[in-house]
């Protein structure tokens, strides 16, 4: 299964701050998928330092 979000900043530069904090609390925005694919990124980077040093 992949884990891959194609969800980009690019989304969210058109948006109003109104429109920005109503996605804040939305946890099916694409404010939310960017934040997990932000954690998703720092552990897999992490997983693989890691790894290299195995």
């Amino acid at each position: 299964m992949s884990r891959s979000i194609h969800t980009t900043y690019k989304d969210l530069k058109k948006l109003t701050k109104k429109e920005i904090e109503a996605q804040f609390k939305d946890p099916d925005s694409d404010l939310a998928a960017l934040a997990k694919k932000s954690s998703l990124k720092k552990k897999v980077v992490s997983d693989r330092k890691q790894n290299k040093s195995k």
